[in-house]
């Protein structure tokens, strides 16, 4: 049902308690009487007289009242809530938002003390269980106001039903324990989640709050474009549970003046906290904040020299890297302890004597290896007695005394990344680190990076305190900016120690660890969060295996799609304790792991983080699709019994132990259970049965297209996808093209989505003939081969291509020979020069063979280069055609086109 439609089944003054059931029966005093109502498929918000709202999903077979009417939006006076307003107005209209379309429902309500509130209630036609919430209030009276806070989106769930395990939650607020970011609610649980500083140097997060249950759950957070000193506090409440989004921030009203609270949202769905953040990250992608698309290198395994500690030598670093090399690691990190003083970010010279020319035949030695160097450094952080902080005393964060911020994990002060200076002195830093001595990525680290406090810095000239807060992720930006303009492929890894990362810096950053976890659990529900928050193909590390539980659990990395990291030390370790010494039974193991790793590359693949509930399935299960295979990940401390592979495609499809790579058994989708017994983990291989060993893409069924004729950007957040990185001949590139390929199937045709990593662009300023042929491909494109299913076996098939500017060509290929056809294929593009990623958007017709799902072939490929540069051309294939030249058309090479029924 859209929104449009659920206007037209308001409810009028019809008492809503009759017809919807409370999970629980509500006391009469707040169970309300429904005056309005607005819905979508999975959501209704039902107003009372009042400007109460209930919250009602709509995602299973019967709906379900999550929450009673509760006084949702409101304000805090005198440490009371102000939440009594007379419902005066409800008028329903068209939206038009930065998500798409929608309806929106309008409200007014006014209080005894004069205050009338303006609620716009917004449901998404592209995100069913969506609801924006833009909450104003005017004082109308003729007294001021002073308000001790704003709260939104505040509700109470009703106890879950009994035997039905309860309640878990999602906060994205930082604590200085670290403690787990997912966890269950039981009594007595309270959690505040200020998203401001929460300890000296622990503060900062994601902006969303999430509480489920077996069957529903309702998210709540807001979508500024900047970091806010908000919280989103949830607490239980005997069974039931209460979530809100809350500032307190003490002001007036006076008369005729308005207060504004920020742009809000809740989402009602089923499954874990996944499907809510990974709403978040569309709606502000919409808005133009999004992770990059990762260098190719941020998915190779990595050493670090984090075992030796700061006390570490060259010659223990040059001695572990044939060890690291032979295990199959790509990067080599070295990590603190390489620079005089955090703030003075040139060489020790007891450890590098030499400085500079040191530090460059470090890298060279590591780049001889064949292998990548990175460099640790804490920025915005400077320690007492050193050079920086003498000379340069003016870049402190200050507080409103006058004294400076501690970051007391370093035992140093923060800097104001709201200054211009601090940030020019970094610039200058990393330009140093990356230009002159070719480290090829940083290693970003530090809990104080996550967030600060207001600044009051009289030198710094602010115009309010926070904006210092607002002004973290420009401090990201200017790293992100200096060092990709020094090496556009530089890998900058940020590891904001065991806090929950802030989304607004993410647009910044090409890897994100799990930040010093405290168990592989941490390892296994952050990586979850950060596929949700960074994409489901980002470039997730797991960090050093040895902070897993037990010391050596890879499997809760490679399992999840997570790069595999590491800091032993070989062939010795000098610490006296708390050796990390690689042993030769601990290499038997690491060498089984990196070389399971290395062949999969899960990190690479599409993270499914809906298919499977962290709370309440047993045993605990993680899935990525990569190379047309399912991998699935089971966790538990014993398993005995069956389990339910989810999201297989049609036929059948059998299943294998990664590891051993032992056939375990067959499934399907009607028939996907499988018995499993194992201790701790197991991970398995479902891939379909087809009758040879070409590659299989999969393509979804899609749900809506656009006037446009292309699907919506929220149906391409859900679609298979495939990738590729090897040239026509199965070769790894040795540059940094790579190319990722979404397919959707609906509405008799085959949408493609293609995301192309490049290192230069060349096309033709405008198309050729339009009849006849013309060599669109001796500039960069992309290219679909598509065969139906009754030309299998012949020389017959489609050829389309699509360059960087939007220009297509379509080519029917036969026995007889070549001739320009126009069957309807579109396509669109865009380029995105700062992160050297294009996308082509293709719309193609599929005819023959009735259009079915079965039978299908097709190949895929990209040509990067001008004709003119002969062999330095790159030619790369999704399904290698293997010939010796440069050649696409061989048929026999075309992989399998799979369509979910």
């Amino acid at each position: 049902m859209t929104a449009r439609r659920a206007f037209l089944g308001w409810l009028g003054a019809a008492p809503l308690a009759t017809q919807i059931p409370l999970a629980r029966a509500a006391p009469a005093a707040v169970a309300g009487k429904g005056h309005v109502r607005v819905q979508d498929a999975a959501v209704s918000l039902q107003f009372d007289e009042q400007l109460r709202c209930r919250v009602v999903s709509l995602l299973g077979k019967q709906p379900i009242a999550l929450t009673g009417f509760d006084t949702s939006e409101h304000l805090v006076v005198g440490g009371k809530p102000l939440g009594h307003f007379t419902l005066q107005k409800a008028e329903p209209a068209p939206a038009t938002t930065p998500f798409g379309a929608g309806q929106a429902l309008h409200l007014v309500g006014r209080s005894a003390e004069g205050i009338e509130k303006r609620v716009t209630v917004t449901l998404l036609d592209e995100h069913p269980g969506v609801a924006l919430l833009d909450v104003h209030y005017v004082n109308t009276g003729a007294r001021p106001l002073t308000i001790d806070a704003w709260v939104n989106g505040a509700h109470r769930l009703t106890a879950a039903p009994r035997h039905a395990g309860g309640y878990w939650t999602y906060s994205g607020a930082s604590h200085a324990d670290r403690r787990d970011w997912v966890q269950p609610v039981k009594r007595g649980f309270e959690q505040g989640n200020f998203l401001g500083m929460n300890a000296s140097d622990y503060g900062g997060g994601t902006p969303v709050a999430d509480v489920w249950r077996r069957d529903a759950g309702l998210a709540v957070g807001h979508l500024a474009l900047q970091p806010l000193l908000v919280s989103l506090p949830v607490k239980a409440a005997g069974n039931a549970v209460d979530i809100a989004l809350r500032g307190d921030v003490p002001q007036t009203l006076a008369p005729g003046a308005t207060l504004a609270t920020p742009p809000t949202f809740i989402v009602v769905h089923r499954g874990d906290f996944y499907v809510p953040l990974e709403r978040y990250r569309r709606l502000m992608a919409a808005q133009g904040l999004a992770a990059p698309e990762p260098p190719q290198s941020a998915y190779d395994a990595q050493w670090c020299a984090w075992g030796y500690e700061r006390d570490f030598s060259l010659d223990y670093v040059r001695a572990t890297l044939p060890k690291v090399q032979e295990l199959g690691f790509k990067w080599a990190v070295l990590d603190d302890g390489w620079q005089v003083k955090t703030g003075d970010w040139t060489p020790d010279l007891a450890k590098f004597p030499r400085g500079g020319d040191d530090m460059k035949a470090l890298v060279a030695d590591i780049h001889a290896r064949g292998m990548k160097a990175r460099l640790w450094i804490a920025p915005l952080a400077v320690a007492p007695g050193s050079d920086e902080l003498h000379e340069h005393t003016d870049l402190l964060l200050l507080d409103e005394t006058g004294a400076a911020q501690d970051v007391t994990w370093w035992n140093c002060f923060y800097l104001c990344p709201a200054y211009e200076k601090t940030q020019s002195r970094l610039a200058a830093t990393l330009r140093m680190i990356i230009a002159d001595w070719g480290f090829d990525g940083l290693k970003v680290d530090g809990q104080h990076l996550n967030g600060v406090a207001p600044c009051f810095n009289p030198k710094h000239q602010h115009k309010r305190p926070e904006e210092s807060v607002e002004a973290v992720a420009d401090f990201y930006k200017v790293m992100h900016d200096v060092v990709h303009a020094a090496n556009p492929e530089a890998v900058l890894e940020v590891c904001p120690c065991g806090t929950s990362y802030a989304f607004h810096n993410m647009p910044y950053m090409d890897q994100a660890p799990s930040s010093d976890p405290l168990s592989s659990w941490q390892v296994r529900h952050k990586g979850k969060t950060l596929k949700a928050l960074m994409g489901p193909w980002s470039a997730y590390a797991g960090d050093h295996v040895e902070l897993s539980t037990g010391g050596q659990d890879f499997a809760s990395s490679v399992g999840i799609g997570a790069v595999v990291a590491t800091k032993f030390t070989w062939p010795v370790d000098p610490k006296p304790k708390d050796s990390f010494l690689l042993t030769p039974e601990r290499e038997a193991h690491w060498r089984q792991w990196v070389d399971l790793y290395n062949k999969g590359r899960l990190a690479e693949g599409r993270y499914r983080g809906e298919l499977y509930d962290l709370g309440f399935d047993k045993p605990e299960t993680h899935v990525v699709e990569q190379a047309g295979a399912l991998h699935y990940a089971f966790y538990a401390d014993r398993w005995d019994g069956v389990v339910a592979l989810r999201g297989l495609g049609p036929g059948a499809w059998t299943v294998r132990d990664s590891l051993s790579g032992s056939v375990l058994g067959k499934v399907s989708a009607d028939k996907p259970t499988l018995p499993l017994r194992f201790t701790h983990s197991l991970l398995i291989e479902a891939r379909p049965d087809v009758p040879d060993e070409l590659p299989v893409a999969f393509a979804s069924n899609v749900k809506a297209v656009g006037a446009d004729g292309f699907p919506h950007a929220s149906q391409w957040a859900d679609a298979p996808t495939t990738f590729f990185r090897h040239d026509w001949q199965g070769k790894p590139l040795p540059g940094p093209q790579s190319t990722r390929v979404q397919l959707l199937r609906g509405a008799g045709h085959l949408y493609l989505r293609f995301i192309c990593k490049y290192e230069t662009l060349t096309t033709f300023d405008q198309a050729g003939p339009a009849r006849t042929i013309w060599p669109l491909w001796e500039r960069d494109v992309v290219e679909v081969f598509l065969q139906a299913p009754d030309r299998a076996g012949l020389k017959s098939y489609r050829e389309i291509q699509v360059a960087p500017n939007g220009l297509l060509q379509e080519i029917a290929i036969e026995v007889s020979g070549k001739r320009r056809i126009d069957s309807g294929s579109r396509a669109r593009a865009h380029v995105d020069t700062g992160n050297k990623v294009w996308t082509a958007e293709l719309a193609i017709p599929m005819r023959g063979g009735d259009g079915a799902g079965d039978g299908w072939r097709l190949n895929l490929f990209r040509i990067e280069g001008p004709e003119a540069a002969g062999d330095n051309r790159v030619h790369s294939a999704w399904s290698p055609t293997r010939t010796a030249a440069p050649d696409f058309h061989v048929p026999g090479a075309f992989g399998r086109l799979l369509i979910d029924a």
